[in-house]
């Protein structure tokens, strides 16, 4: 979005006078949605992000979480825009955008997730975003060699010329090895890495706007450089565990003039530098290289008499570099070219961009919705292989086994297996080690869209349930919310809504979320706007990786269920893909309920009493146990009726698919049942035993009478049907 009228004025009264074309370019870079956060950081304070663990949280590159003797770092980046117009490198850029987050905090990256939301396969449009998205993250990460462990992908029509493409990546290192960031007037700014090009020119901006028609920004979206990225990687690992860097710095959105005036403010100091000292591979104006996105470029700070030892390094790698400039302690972004001063700015001025307030207010095509109409009968079976068989249901294999997920050889639970992914770490002497951590990342856009407020509260719980699923303590989280223009009152109430939904369900829980991100303006032209994307990532730690569990049944077990169930239909996967519909209120929150429910979950697998664990998400309970019985192989005969529920007229057809929250199904063999039960009484878990494990068939009774007996072979071929469709 170009600077409005009302912040040009403000420029020019605050200077005094006009500025030059490059002093334009920094402000248009830097007071951008995308780098500013100007319509939005009010509301982001509301979320808790202060814990005893936490050494880092918001307002720089990457977090910093302790782990023991370890630190780990985890961070979420969008890159929406740029992979509407250019799947391959959009998606590409967006991986190595934020491995280099997670260097700024010198911790060596470790693996990677993606949240990814795409129109309908039968589109070809939408088919040809998907292809090439995909394509480009597996590329990128594979070249790197940093895992890509676990994700999500969503379908839906609103996402036909607005994808939305999300990458984690998660850092690990030594508490001793972190660059914790310091610098003085004097030391020297380095870039290091990449030449500079005409690509992603202004790509900051080209994010805060609606996507032209046209797609006439084609040349706002940067092309990666694997191999370049991987010996940044080892050069900056290098660098920072021989104590040659002072502090470090990406350049992402807005190129340097965001770069360096960020990095300027981050210290309270001021910069010169000096453009034409700066590589480009093309003949490029002065104001083109300073707010070029062009990828694989950092700056470094070093004390000036350490610069021998850092050349020497750069050049053992063969990682190109340039001497740009100096810190100074005058508080001015100064830009020199040819001896010509370009940019001089108060840093302050340039890094605090104005408040943005837009109007709210509740869509009113909302109402509609909320009533969900009398359903016919529809036999389970019927309705399970539905469901089974709905693109964001079916299994995700055919796009997860493009990546390399177990390169590193940290992968603890491999993909497809559980909800959560878990890695082994190492201990801070580089040996091993039984400490790990669970990561997993959530949206549900249908519930946005009905309810921002429950929707984005249910991201967190959903994706706090998955981390303790397989074992782990939740610690942290970090958000992406992803919404329309925030200029139209109803869309800004959507991103409004679910920044309240996010710190509710965050302080009830006590997790804090330590980064995020916003992205605005995803939508077309002629009206096409997303479903709200509200993605939280949760870290937990896990204290012993050999007692994780992941979802597939084993056989010869106890089925339980952890949790009562609600007639809460709202938004499900089964309105969706048996009655072809969206509508209701989705299923409400419950957090004193996740708290008590997982600690109980969390004892029973610490304490080696579960044999399959897993918690009970879009699909509800039918779906998910089908899940977990598709995993091994191993099949299930259980009672409906003998489930746990809060709603004592509720059918069959409501326990098997409502989407309750704070529910969990696990697996316990016969030797450790009885202990189980007596855990879970003493605790004061509503609980049950619905069946047992074992055989090839899955079948369903609701007392005396049997509703469902289906070969597990048929319940393959519906999850596996998104083979073929990409």
């Amino acid at each position: 979005m170009p600077l409005s009228d009302y912040e040009k004025a403000i420029i020019r009264r605050s200077l005094g006078r006009e500025p030059t074309r490059a002093e334009w370019l920094v402000f248009e870079a830097e007071w951008s949605e995308h780098c500013s956060y100007k319509s939005s950081r009010r509301f982001l304070k509301l979320l808790p992000s202060e814990a005893p663990h936490v050494l880092r949280g918001p307002g720089l590159d990457a977090p910093l979480i302790r782990l023991g003797n370890l630190m780990v770092s985890f961070k979420i980046e969008s890159h929406n825009h740029p992979s509407a117009v250019d799947p391959y490198d959009g998606a590409a850029t967006g991986v190595g955008g934020i491995v280099r987050d997670i260097l700024t905090v010198g911790l060596r990256p470790i693996a990677l997730m993606d949240n990814l939301h795409f129109g309908l396969p039968n589109d070809p449009h939408s088919r040809w975003i998907a292809r090439n998205v995909i394509r480009g993250i597996s590329d990128y990460g594979n070249r790197i060699g940093v895992p890509v462990v676990a994700g999500e992908v969503w379908f839906d029509e609103s996402f036909a010329i607005n994808p939305i493409v999300l990458v984690t990546c998660i850092g690990v290192g030594k508490l001793e090895d972190v660059a914790m960031g310091e610098a003085s007037p004097g030391d020297l700014v380095l870039i290091i890495g990449n030449d500079v090009g005409r690509d992603g020119m202004l790509g900051s901006s080209f994010a805060s706007k609606v996507l032209d028609k046209d797609e006439s920004d084609i040349g706002a979206v940067q092309v990666g450089n694997p191999l370049l990225e991987k010996l940044l990687i080892d050069v900056v690992i290098e660098l920072r565990s021989r104590k040659l860097i002072k502090a470090i710095k990406d350049v992402g959105g807005g190129g340097l003039a965001t770069a360096l005036s960020e990095l300027a403010d981050q210290f309270d100091l001021g910069i010169e530098i000096y453009l034409d000292k700066i590589r480009t591979r093309e003949h490029m104006a002065s104001e083109e290289i300073l707010v070029s996105e062009s990828q694989e470029r950092m700056v470094i700070v070093i004390s000036r008499d350490r610069l021998s030892e850092v050349e020497e390094v750069l050049r053992r790698y063969g990682v190109g570099y340039d001497i740009i400039g100096v810190l100074t302690d005058n508080g001015r972004f100064i830009a020199y070219h040819k001896n010509n001063v370009i940019v001089n700015l108060p840093v302050k001025f340039v890094t605090h961009a104005p408040e943005t307030n837009y109007g709210i207010k509740e869509p009113q095509y909302l109402s509609r919705f909320r009533i969900i109409p009398e359903l016919p009968k529809v036999q389970l079976g019927e309705a399970l292989i539905k469901v089974l068989s709905s693109l964001n249901v079916a299994s995700k294999e055919p796009i997860f086994s493009l990546y390399d997920y177990e390169v590193g050889v940290r992968t603890v639970i491999k993909p497809g297996r559980a909800g959560a992914a878990v890695l082994r770490l190492l201990d801070a002497d580089g040996g091993d080690s039984r400490l790990g951590i669970a990561v997993k990342s959530d949206a549900n856009p249908r519930y946005s869209f009905l309810d921002p407020f429950i929707g984005a509260a249910n991201s967190l719980a959903k994706a706090y349930r998955n981390v303790v699923a397989v074992g782990a303590e939740p610690l942290a989280a970090v958000d992406s919310i992803n919404v329309g223009n925030p200029e139209k009152p109803d869309r800004y109430w959507y991103f409004v809504n679910s920044v309240l939904g996010l710190a509710w369900i965050a302080h009830e829980l006590g997790i804090p979320i330590v980064g995020g991100k916003v992205s605005f303006y995803n939508e077309s032209p002629n009206g096409n706007v997303i479903k709200p994307v509200i993605t939280v990532v949760a870290l937990g730690q896990v204290s012993d990786v050999s007692k994780v569990v992941d979802g597939g049944l084993t056989g010869d077990g106890s089925i339980i269920i952890i949790g009562n169930t609600l007639t809460e239909l709202g938004g499900s996967e089964y309105l969706y893909a048996v009655h072809g519909f969206v509508r209701g209120i989705p299923p409400r929150p419950r957090p004193k309920d996740e708290a008590r429910n997982s600690r109980a979950v969390l004892k029973l697998i610490q304490d080696g009493l579960v044999s399959a664990s897993m918690d009970i998400g879009v699909g509800g309970l039918l779906t998910t146990l089908s899940k977990m019985a598709l995993i091994n192989g191993v099949g299930f005969n259980i009672d409906l009726s003998k489930a746990p529920v809060d709603d004592y007229g509720i059918g069959p057809d409501a326990i098997a698919f409502s989407e309750t929250n704070a529910r969990y199904i696990i697996e316990v063999k016969n030797e450790h049942f009885n202990k189980v039960i007596s855990t879970l009484a003493n605790l004061g878990i509503p609980f049950s035993v619905i069946g047992g494990s074992g055989g090839d068939d899955a079948i369903v009774h609701w007392d005396h009478h049997e509703l469902m007996a289906l070969r597990l072979n048929e319940l393959e071929m519906a999850y596996d049907s998104l083979w073929g469709a990409l």
